[in-house]
């Protein structure tokens, strides 16, 4: 069952995963477009991270993800930035554990970042395909997330590295989201 708590904003759901196991190991269902999650899969992507590791913070205009981790640990940064929201500015750190699995639904306008302390793999789908136009990012450690790291100083790639303040990631996102308004109506 998807769950949208209070503390959630629209969009954005978890659902617990139920493991089955027996004496070879565990079956976990991960998917099913039955669940509804909001968020229709065009890609899927597995992911393998080196203990230490952070990555983002991103924020797509056009696309969603859906992502469960599959071994070791998640710390999941999520931001809402998204200017009609009524959670707009709302912050929060959730872990992600693959000893209890959930799956997390991250709709466009929702910045994220991922850090783990553990050397784990993750899988994630994506709504639409890979669009350079829509791989926007800022600072892990900008003010304005409001996002508690549990390191201070992770391995990052050199992207992120690099990446702009969170101004010109919101500024960024806004001109793009508007330039997509504008290819719809004409």
């Amino acid at each position: 069952m998807m769950v949208a708590d209070d503390f959630l904003p629209a969009g954005v759901y978890i659902r617990a995963l139920k493991p089955h196991p027996d004496e070879r190991g565990v079956f976990t269902e991960i998917f099913r477009e039955e669940w509804g999650v909001g968020s229709r899969a065009v890609q899927w992507n597995a992911v393998h991270s080196q203990a230490a590791v952070l990555r983002g913070v991103h924020v797509h205009v056009t696309h969603g993800d859906y992502l469960v981790v599959l071994s070791g640990v998640l710390v999941l940064g999520l931001h809402d930035m998204r200017r009609n929201s009524g959670s707009l500015g709302w912050s929060r750190v959730i872990t992600l554990d693959a000893t209890a699995p959930r799956a997390i639904t991250i709709p466009p306008g929702v910045c994220h970042g991922f850090y783990f302390p553990v050397p784990s793999t993750h899988v994630y789908a994506v709504s639409e395909y890979w669009n350079p136009q829509d791989e926007l990012g800022c600072r892990f450690d900008s003010a304005e997330l409001g996002l508690n790291w549990p390191n201070s100083d992770p391995l990052l790639s050199e992207r992120d590295g690099h990446a702009g303040t969170y101004r010109q990631m919101c500024e960024a996102f806004d001109g793009r989201h508007e330039a997509l308004a504008g290819e719809r109506t004409s």
